[in-house]
């Protein structure tokens, strides 16, 4: 009985190291880490997506500009991943070439259902010591 519970738990171990490829979970959650970081908590990006999504009425329509003086606080956009694409692979090394789409959305008291989708491009490699490497994020 004993010998079967060493079985089992080195089975299950096995199967629990890193999954790589363009769209495992430990990806897709390392990708959004890195735009939370560089993008929703920096002031200035996140500002320029809402711009970059508003377009021209933004400057000119007189209900949008607390946004333009700071009176009204730019929205933290939701994120999504999608139509994620494995564009380059190499088995030897375990690499991946990968493209998605980044949809940013927005929605507060003066903005509705505002989307941009940004066109992204990304690596991912496996260490050599199993784990995750992702390099080369493009477009977001």
């Amino acid at each position: 009985m004993n010998k079967l519970i060493i079985i089992l738990l080195c089975l299950s171990l096995i199967g629990c190291g890193t999954n790589i490829s363009c769209d495992s979970s430990d990806v897709e959650e390392t990708l959004e880490e890195l735009i939370q970081t560089n993008v929703l908590n920096n002031d200035w990006e996140r500002g320029y997506r809402f711009g970059e999504a508003m377009g021209l009425p933004l400057l000119t329509e007189e209900r949008y500009s607390g946004y333009l003086d700071g009176t009204v606080e730019i929205p933290t956009p939701k994120l999504k991943i999608k139509n994620i694409r494995v564009k380059q692979y190499n088995e030897k090394v375990e690499y991946y070439g990968c493209a998605a789409e980044l949809e940013y959305s927005w929605n507060d008291r003066l903005v509705k259902n505002l989307r941009l989708i940004k066109y992204i491009s990304y690596s991912v490699e496996k260490t050599t010591d199993g784990d995750l490497y992702l390099s080369n994020l493009v477009g977001f």
